[in-house]
C-alpha cells in the first residue's frame, strides 16, 4: 500500500492540495490509533500494519513539510 500512497501524495502535491494531504494524514493517524487499541485488547500481533501505517504517515508528513507554513503568511 505504501507505493499507492506515494503516488496519491505525489498527485496531491502536484495539485498543491494541502487539505487533502492533511486529511490522508489524519485518517492514517486514526487508523494507527485504532490498530494499537485493537492489538492491545485482541492479543494479535499487528506490528506489520502499525509499521505500514507509520510509513504512510511519514510519507504524507514529508510532502506537507514542503508546503509553506499557513501561519507564515502575514498581511502587509
Amino acid at each position: 500500500m505504501t507505493k499507492a500512497i506515494e503516488h496519491i501524495v505525489a498527485g496531491y502535491s502536484k495539485l498543491k492540495n494541502r487539505k487533502a494531504l492533511e486529511e490522508i494524514r489524519d485518517h492514517r493517524r486514526r487508523l494507527l490509533m485504532e490498530n494499537r487499541m485493537s492489538a492491545a485488547s485482541s492479543g494479535f500481533n499487528l506490528d506489520r500494519i502499525t509499521t505500514d501505517l507509520q510509513e504512510e504517515i511519514n510519507i504524507v508528513e514529508a510532502a506537507l513539510s514542503r508546503f509553506p507554513d499557513v501561519g507564515s503568511h502575514q498581511p502587509n
